[in-house]
């Protein structure tokens, strides 16, 4: 008896493609994917993008800057002093360093300043890594001489002798410098969002999350209506398809809506997060981020037999979006080849433009973009959906 019991599990299991998909499928194909963003983020192949300026003519300078262009993980962009801190607070740039002064001489202040986003502190961590190992490996010269100059100014100046034995010393002890950009570097928050807290991120990041997996147990009603045959009745009543899509798109935004209202007022009251300072674009935000939720699950519930395959592929599509979408993890942690497939979802464009309704405070027509983006991925989703409807109206 168990083993006909067993025998019968085995033979419903692989007969049903969705289970067999969420069991043998899904936890490799998301393996591969974290095991990508988390052996990048701790390795050569994620990059951080970041914008230096070069206050300084000393040589020391120039090479320091060199060195970190031809850095693996960072990739650098040349801007005007002025622009450092506009760039990352816009988030063009994960972090900005500013080459002040020399880092070979003694200054009466860090010849070195990273500037760093509250929610991107990880970024000026990676940096400050990288400087390290630029001065401790590439350049030990100039922290040797930082340190020397740093003596001239308490004992006076060096004899030629002594100079030449530092010459030396520069040359065959890298290993003596490995920490020497200590003292080189001030890092500071970016002052426009110094008060911000950095949880918003995730404010935005979990939003995207949930307004997928709310948006497709309740899309999954067209496979019970369909069954029940309130579908047929509802299909040829006037409107007929276009009234039920657009129906059930019309309801999924204004759940959606309600979930990010109660989200955005936990992380209000809890957290700080700006909410009432920009309720009237993340209103707009909230919305478009909705409506294309609603665009990626109404076309996997109208392409579905039954409500168990709906769920099954589902699921199976949230997880693997959330995840190249930044939801779980920042998408600047990635891969670069991850971070530009992060573009082809709705919760990377959804999550820059909670970002910049509630970190930046940017007006409706910065968020452009990003709310285009999310109404394409709507509009896609509702014409995909009517098309599958109708399909499934004609073969029934």
């Amino acid at each position: 008896m168990v083993l006909a019991i067993m025998r019968a599990q085995a033979l419903t299991t692989l007969r049903d493609r969705g289970a067999l998909a969420m069991t043998f499928v899904l936890p490799p194909l998301l393996f591969l994917l974290f095991a990508a963003i988390f052996a990048g983020a701790g390795g050569d192949t994620a990059r951080v993008t970041v914008a230096v300026a070069q206050t300084s003519d000393a040589p020391a300078a120039a090479a320091l800057i060199a060195a970190l262009a031809e850095a693996p993980d960072l990739d650098v962009t040349r801007v005007p002093e002025a622009d450092v801190e506009a760039r990352v607070a816009s988030g063009a740039a994960d972090v900005g360093l500013v080459v002040r002064g020399d880092p070979a001489a003694a200054t009466d202040k860090p010849p070195l300043l990273i500037l760093a986003d509250p929610g991107r502190q990880v970024a000026g961590a990676i940096l400050m890594a990288r400087l390290q190992r630029v001065l401790g490996y590439q350049l030990p010269g100039i922290a040797m001489r930082r340190v020397a100059a740093q003596l001239q100014v308490l004992v006076g100046e060096f004899t030629p002798e002594q100079k030449d034995r530092l010459e030396q010393s520069v040359a065959r002890a890298p290993e003596l410098v490995a920490d020497g950009a200590v003292d080189l570097v001030e890092r500071r928050p970016v002052a426009r969002l110094k008060d911000e807290p950095a949880v918003t991120y995730y404010a935005g990041a979990i939003a995207m999350l949930f307004l997928l997996f709310s948006a497709v147990l309740g899309a999954a009603s067209l496979v019970d209506e369909r069954r029940s045959g309130v579908f047929d009745r509802v299909v040829m009543a006037k409107g007929g398809l276009v009234a039920l899509v657009t129906g059930k798109m019309a309801f999924l935004v204004i759940q959606g809506l309600a979930l990010s209202a109660v989200l955005m007022a936990v992380a209000g009251l809890v957290y700080g997060v700006p909410v009432l300072a920009n309720l009237g674009p993340l209103i707009v935000v909230s919305l478009a981020a909705a409506a294309s939720a609603a665009g990626i699950a109404l076309p996997l519930a109208a392409a579905s037999r039954t409500r168990h395959q709906a769920q099954t592929l589902s699921t199976f599509a949230v997880l693997l979006v959330s995840a190249v979408g930044g939801s779980m993890v920042p998408r600047f942690l990635m891969p670069h080849w991850l971070q530009e497939a992060g573009t082809l979802t709705p919760t990377a464009w959804g999550i820059e433009a909670f970002q910049g309704a509630l970190w930046r405070g940017d007006s409706l027509a910065a968020l452009l973009p990003s709310l285009a983006v999310l109404l394409i991925f709507a509009g896609a989703g509702w014409a995909l959906s009517v098309l599958l409807v109708h399909r499934s109206v004609r073969l029934g």
